[in-house]
């Protein structure tokens, strides 16, 4: 009797590559060895001899909870801003173009407009109550019981009232002025009385101080436009903060190791 040798490592390989061939081909179409990241590839034969390699890959689906840092906020600055828009826009009504670019200090602007209009009328209302009370104080040159007459005028000094009348005829206030200015028009007053003209020089002093206050109120009205505007194109270049309309910026405030941090970045849209 012949004794039986041990199958050799070839051989034993060989058949347990056929035995897993056969049972895979009777029950499924491949096999796969998952590893911990990449599975190794297995020879399996098909059912016209050819060896065939699958390959197959661990997929790791993670789900990512909220941020434990419960100061962790961000801010999306809105869309861009048109920074001749903002400036035109404030020049016309001061605090619209800062409003328009996203800052609420255009408040103090239109505060300082309505101010700036409130002074000047004022001041304008009383220009005219003093400007109305010196003329009725005056009178109409032409009664000779007025204040101030040409007739008065003329017999007194014995001069032509015909340039005076001509003035009369074209500007009122500066007849006025010169009544009340030129001491050569004193004969002209009721009893020739340096008190009486003196009188109605502070009237009309008064008056031409209130206008000197409602100009000044206009030129700051001005300089109010013009700073709101300047100030309303810094407002939308710092809200753009580029030069392109397809770049947002981003913002984010957390505390890092006990102390807070602020985190800007340009965010840029295809």
């Amino acid at each position: 009797m012949t004794p039986r040798r041990a199958p050799g490592p070839r051989a034993l390989g060989l058949a347990l590559l056929l035995a897993g061939g056969s049972l895979l081909s009777a029950g499924t179409a491949g096999a796969v060895i998952r590893g911990s990241a990449l599975a190794l590839p297995l020879p399996l034969v098909a059912d016209h001899g050819r060896p065939q390699f699958h390959l197959a890959q661990r997929a790791i689906d993670r789900s990512w909870g909220l941020s434990d840092d419960s100061t962790y906020s961000e801010v999306d600055v809105p869309e861009w801003r048109s920074e001749g828009l903002a400036a035109g826009l404030s020049a016309l009504v001061p605090g619209a173009g800062q409003l328009y670019a996203g800052e609420g200090n255009g408040l103090w602007f239109a505060i300082a407009e309505v101010a700036g209009w409130t002074v000047n009328r004022i001041f304008l209302h009383k220009a005219q109550i003093e400007r109305d009370r010196s003329a009725r104080f005056a009178g109409d040159p032409s009664d000779t019981t007025s204040a101030w007459s040409f007739d008065r005028y003329t017999e007194s000094s014995g001069r032509d009232a015909a340039e005076l009348e001509a003035v009369w005829a074209q500007d009122r206030q500066a007849f006025y002025e010169m009544i009340a200015r030129d001491p050569t028009y004193l004969a002209g007053w009721k009893g020739q009385s340096d008190a009486t003209r003196g009188e109605f020089f502070d009237m009309r002093d008064a008056s031409r101080g209130y206008y000197d206050h409602a100009s000044t109120a206009g030129y700051a009205l001005w300089l109010n436009h013009l700073l709101a505007a300047v100030d309303a194109l810094r407002a939308a270049r710092l809200h753009n903060v580029m030069l392109q309309n397809n770049l947002e910026l981003k913002l984010r405030s957390s505390l890092h190791r006990g102390r807070p941090a602020l985190m800007a970045a340009l965010v840029r849209r295809f």
